[in-house]
């Protein structure tokens, strides 16, 4: 019996990303999406492995890694690629990266949930020596690989998450000025935080990488993981109407593979994994209580959103809400639901743009309404 490899490789994706930050105008990157839309998998199996085999010397930090104390996650990532640049570095390297693909793994157990508890109460304030040790260690990098090293923080926007880790920021932001030759890519899971370090000129990491939406994976996947499917276990499915459940989950492949072992597991029909998927959804996201908390007008919104609507506020918008609710709406009362669904997490904002936070609750409201 031969272990399966699942993953579905973006190379040309990676490639594209290491040549920005290494050859374009700006050395660092910063990856937007929602969570579970396959950022972690896609940094750790493809952009770190590529980066090996392109001469880079890669540093993993997982900022959720130490949910209290992000100023001990980067150090220790630091630490633990420094100790091993005088072994044999690519296989030394590969097995941190490995190392991280077993965690991913375990929190991403099918039948399990994995969160993140963190508490403000329980934050860590680093000391200067602390911080200090963050600009020692990238300049020990920096002087060991040159050019070569390349930083990649997974959750940058944790940073933003308590005022104790506002000096980490400073202390991060100041390193890689210093040392700018370094070829930095963060990767976010909220876009509304990631934003608030990057394009507000009161936060230390104000204008300092250039955002990019990270691309969904399409068909593309869809067809690997039934072909799989089909290949290895021999189970038959209609690409089209998985497809059709890949975009009810929002394109989420934490979701598909989800499915893809529910079906490997009971070897049963596709309706069925579906109803399995969707209420395993509804119970990790929480859905009823949070349907239990929206008016009207705040469905109508989202479903606006939905269909990719950005003006919420125009004349033509208020008077669509107006029918749909039966009631005379105003500006201000879109802009409470706006802040609610905000502050909700259902949504988030981005430019002038929305997106929708939770994988699937938009199909879960309209079949339950």
């Amino acid at each position: 019996m031969k272990k399966i490899n699942w993953h579905f490789q973006r190379k040309a994706l990676a490639e594209s990303y290491l040549q920005t930050v290494y050859q374009g105008a700006v050395s660092r990157i910063a990856l937007l999406d929602v969570r579970r839309t396959g950022k972690t998998t896609f940094l750790l199996k493809d952009l770190y492995p590529i980066a090996l085999d392109n001469g880079f010397i890669p540093v993993y930090v997982n900022l959720w890694g130490e949910p209290e104390n992000p100023t001990l996650a980067i150090t220790q990532a630091l630490s633990s690629t420094l100790n091993v640049l005088n072994q044999s570095v690519k296989g030394k390297l590969s097995d941190i990266a490995n190392s991280e693909i077993k965690k991913l793994e375990v929190g991403n157990n099918v039948f399990g949930k994995a969160t993140i508890e963190f508490s403000d109460s329980n934050a860590h304030k680093p000391s200067q020596s602390e911080l200090y040790k963050i600009n020692q260690l990238v300049e020990a990098l920096f002087n060991k690989c040159g050019d070569k090293a390349l930083i990649i923080i997974d959750e940058i926007q944790h940073l933003a998450s308590s005022e104790k880790f506002l000096s980490v920021q400073h202390a991060l932001r100041t390193a890689l000025d210093t040392y700018s030759d370094i070829s930095v890519v963060f990767a976010g899971s909220s876009r509304s935080g990631v934003n608030a370090m990057f394009t507000d000129k009161d936060r230390p990491f104000y204008d300092s990488a250039f955002m990019i939406d990270f691309p969904r994976l399409g068909d593309e996947f869809v067809k690997h993981c039934c072909d799989t499917l089909s290949k290895h276990f021999n189970l038959h499915y209609d690409p089209l109407e998985v497809g059709d459940f890949y975009e009810e989950i929002d394109k989420s492949p934490f979701w598909m593979m989800k499915l893809m072992t529910y079906l490997m597991a009971n070897q049963t029909s596709l309706k069925e994994g579906r109803e399995y998927i969707k209420a395993l959804m509804i119970q990790d996201g929480d859905f009823e209580n949070l349907k239990k908390r929206l008016r009207e007008l705040d469905i109508a919104v989202l479903s606006l959103i939905k269909k990719g609507c950005t003006a919420l506020y125009s004349t033509s918008t208020i008077e669509k809400l107006s029918k749909i609710t039966k009631s005379d709406i105003t500006t201000s009362a879109v802009q409470t639901s706006v802040k609610k669904l905000k502050s909700m997490v259902i949504i988030s904002q981005y430019g002038e743009k929305y997106y929708i936070e939770s994988p699937g609750f938009i199909k879960y409201l309209e079949d339950n309404m």
